[in-house]
């Protein structure tokens, strides 16, 4: 099965917040080669999720699988995101797009503060 996996953040006007994303899905890249991983915004930047579901089908895959950068289940998460889902699903029937769940409350997301407090000199 051709399959693709979709890192997704948010998306900014200030392009610099853009680039640190667009780095993550670099060193995702780097660090699963055997996956065939891109990247998509939910709104403001390119591409967008819309864009990078058909380019994938375009390309032939049969499973797309979305993996969303957030820490909250917000509004795009409840709403915004399962719209478009249900609209490429309808579009690209063909297509199983499964999305996982976000970065949310993770114990290596709390490693992660503890590292940045003991950068900053915290004890």
């Amino acid at each position: 099965m051709k399959q693709a996996v979709i890192l997704l953040g948010h998306g900014s006007i200030r392009e610099h917040a853009n680039v640190e994303v667009r780095g993550m899905w670099q060193m995702m890249k780097e660090q699963l080669p055997e996956l065939n991983i891109s990247g998509a915004f939910v709104e403001v930047a390119d591409p967008t999720l819309e864009q990078e579901i058909d380019r994938l089908a375009a390309e032939g895959m049969e499973r797309i699988i979305i993996v969303p950068m957030f820490l909250t289940r917000g509004q795009h998460l409840s709403n915004g995101i399962p719209r478009i889902l249900d609209a490429m699903r309808e579009k690209h029937g063909h297509i199983q797009i499964d999305i996982t769940g976000h970065l949310g409350l993770d114990p290596l997301l709390a490693e992660i503060i503890k590292n940045r407090l003991r950068e900053a000199g915290v004890e």
